[in-house]
């Protein structure tokens, strides 16, 4: 029994001697500056890729690299917040040609779908400069902001994207056409409409909403009238009785932005707004 006890003491001992002998691995590390020349790693198994995924290259927490071997960039998963005091939320793409000449397309944002082994562009907002014939290269300067933004999309069977819309300097063109970013013209005009025709649909009559239960403290009518996000008004529904002040439900109209609730042909209080193609209120 003595042996045993001390054998177990050396151990504690010599456990306790390595650990003052080996260097702690610091809780927090404090500087002015950091200086990562190939990867940074942010990480709670310590590999830049969740288990499973390495090919598409989504992160395990946050991943950059340094433009070495390979390009460099930033992962990050899951949301990317952003805040500031007393400074509006601001992204900034800069990009340069590698002789210093001006680059007419900077970027783009885009989403994606991993599909065929590989991540797919399903959607992409793109920022550029204008044509130099629109706006020529000496008249470039901090006064003219020459540039614009171009909305694409892909059409099934086709490869290169289809602009469906672009905006700059107070204009905007719609319409289909422009594969590989050219076709779609610059708009000379506020608004030009290209490829199409231009269709208005205005508010359909709702149905009549139903009747969920109500109150049995008398008779009332209720019906829905649906508002546009410019006021436009549709007609009133079909009318639904009810026993008394009720719980109504019915299905949202396409286009609408609101809501108004007749009882008994008169507005029940202020336009409603509620998510979801079905919509539900009580009258109290």
């Amino acid at each position: 029994m003595q042996d045993r006890v001390i054998t177990v003491f050396v151990s504690v001992v010599a456990t306790l001697a390595i650990q003052q002998l080996l260097p702690q691995q610091p809780k927090t590390l404090e500087v002015d500056r950091l200086v990562v020349r190939q990867e940074l790693i942010v990480s709670d198994t310590g590999e830049p890729w969740e288990k499973g995924y390495e090919e598409q290259q989504i992160p395990r927490g946050i991943y950059a690299r340094a433009l070495h071997d390979g390009p460099g960039g930033l992962w990050v998963r899951s949301r990317l917040i952003k805040g500031e005091v007393d400074d509006p939320f601001d992204d900034r793409f800069h990009a340069i040609e590698r002789d210093g000449t001006l680059r007419r397309t900077p970027g783009h944002i885009s989403w994606n779908v991993w599909l065929d082994g590989a991540w797919r562009q399903m959607a992409i907002i793109q920022g550029e400069g204008v044509e130099l014939s629109e706006v020529p290269r000496e008249r470039w300067d901090g006064g003219t902001h020459p540039g614009r933004i171009r909305f694409q999309t892909f059409r099934p069977n086709h490869q290169e994207p289809l602009t469906d819309a672009l905006i700059g300097q107070g204009m905007m063109s719609i319409g289909g056409g422009g594969y590989g970013g050219g076709g779609l013209p610059y708009p000379k005009e506020v608004l030009e409409l290209w490829g199409g025709t231009m269709r208005s649909s205005g508010l359909r009559r709702p149905a009549a909403p139903s009747v969920i239960s109500d109150d049995g403290q008398g008779d009332h009518v209720y019906a829905i009238v649906a508002v546009g996000p410019q006021g436009e008004r549709s007609e009133p529904s079909p009318e639904t009785p009810a026993k008394g002040r009720a719980t109504l439900r019915w299905k949202g109209v396409a286009g609408a932005d609101s809501y108004i609730i007749l009882r008994d042909g008169e507005p029940v209080g202020e336009p409603v707004r509620i998510e979801g193609s079905k919509k539900e209120l009580k009258d109290d």
